[in-house]
């Protein structure tokens, strides 16, 4: 009995002028007849490269260009959405080597779930993906050979590069062949040069470490969990950031905007991988030195997406029912922009009957903690106002956030 069906991915890297890219998007999918046109001489490369062998296995591609984030995600979906179509073109029926190429029709991809994002900024080092098919038997030896020789030897044929230039409207700087694996390690490079190196640990685990538990802690103070393709972070506010550092005002803005920082430039990275990102409400195993159980507490305390942002309770009086005034001050570093929200409900005569501070954990969070409190001030029959001092208002020893007093009522 035949083996089921396997495949190994590659790319053609195409790298790009940093300049060109950043003022467009990357081309649209080519139509399906360029698509041919393209993977015809890829095809060729292959041949050159790794061996007339190369012709006994299956060969498919979308005719795309793709940002690395697209590819290395978990599960690797790029790969087993080209598995599916190419066991879907055998209808059932024995395995023949045949080349597919991937275009679009009518500005439609063919395959949703692997069409190109598009996104502005994506590259410079951009990607043609495609994957290598035959039983699992035959295809070891192949893939191993690709590990070998492919980025090595792999640099792409003059017909690729005419045809990557005419069909996709782009200049490459350079154009080469590399295994997943290769894109793996120069993206590891790539992070670590930058200090990202933990981030780089946490996407790796994720693409091929998937049942392990990787716990990564930052100097500045942010924690990472991640497993199975998932991370969960807890969630932090500058009054705890304050008293764990015993730090005064000006010592605890500074140092809770590092920790900002790192928490979303993090989140910004997961997430462009399709990692999903958990942020945690604080508790106390969550800090536990023991990943394990750090992890459990961490997977039990997760806040709400439906209300994206985190309430830390100074004094609350539930009801409110005296409520006259509710002021909102916008949190906001020069750089940073807002970090969090306090809200102020006053009776008339000025009595605090309610102090929070609302710390968004993604970015939706700005404007749906603005509405939420609106809409309380509106149901409380109170007057609202949203103030926007333009700079992080704390006081104290160690510090804490503080409402903004100079009311001006910048709706």
């Amino acid at each position: 009995m035949p083996s089921a069906l396997s495949a190994t991915p590659a790319v053609l890297t195409v790298e790009l002028d940093p300049q060109q890219i950043m003022r467009r998007r990357p081309p649209e999918a080519l139509s399906r007849d360029n698509a041919e046109v393209l993977a015809a001489p890829i095809a060729d490369d292959l041949r050159r490269i790794v061996g007339e062998d190369i012709a006994e296995s299956g060969f498919v591609m979308p005719a795309a260009l793709y940002d690395l984030t697209e590819l290395l995600r978990p599960g690797l979906p790029m790969v087993e959405a080209l598995l599916d179509v190419y066991r879907g073109s055998l209808r059932g029926g024995p395995f023949i080597p045949q080349l597919l190429a991937l275009g679009s029709n009518a500005g439609r991809f063919p395959e949703s779930a692997i069409a190109p994002l598009r996104r502005p900024g994506s590259g410079p080092l951009l990607a043609i993906p495609f994957a290598l098919v035959a039983p699992g038997e035959q295809l070891d030896p192949l893939r191993r050979k690709l590990e070998n020789v492919l980025l090595e030897k792999g640099r792409a044929g003059l017909a690729t590069d005419r045809a990557v230039r005419q069909l996709m409207g782009v200049d490459p700087v350079n154009l080469s062949y590399a295994t997943f694996h290769d894109l793996s390690a120069l993206m590891k490079v790539q992070l670590e040069h930058a200090q990202f190196g933990d981030l780089w640990r946490l996407i790796e685990a994720a693409l091929y470490r998937p049942d392990s538990i990787e716990d990564c802690q930052l100097e500045s103070g942010n924690r990472f969990l991640g497993t199975g393709g998932d991370v969960w972070t807890p969630w932090q506010s500058l009054d705890a950031w304050a008293a764990h550092h015993e730090a005064s005002a000006e010592e605890a803005i500074r140092g809770y905007g590092d920790w900002v920082r790192q928490q979303r430039q993090y989140l910004s990275g997961l997430e462009s991988h399709g990692i999903a990102v958990h942020a945690v409400a604080p508790s106390k195993g969550v800090a536990s030195a023991d990943p394990e159980v750090a992890l459990s507490v961490a997977q039990a305390h997760v806040i709400d997406p439906q209300q994206p942002w985190y309430r830390e309770i100074i004094t609350e009086d539930p009801t409110a029912e005296r409520a006259a005034i509710v002021t909102l001050t916008e949190q906001a570093d020069p750089q940073l922009g807002p970090i969090a929200y306090t809200a102020l409900i006053q009776a008339a005569d000025g009595e605090l009957l309610s102090l929070v501070h609302d710390y968004p954990v993604m970015p939706a969070g700005m404007q749906a903690v603005i509405g939420h409190w609106q809409a309380r001030a509106e149901a409380l029959g109170a007057q609202w106002r949203l103030e926007r001092p333009g700079h992080i208002v704390a006081a104290g020893h160690p510090a804490a956030l503080q409402p903004w007093l100079e009311t001006r009522g910048n709706a």
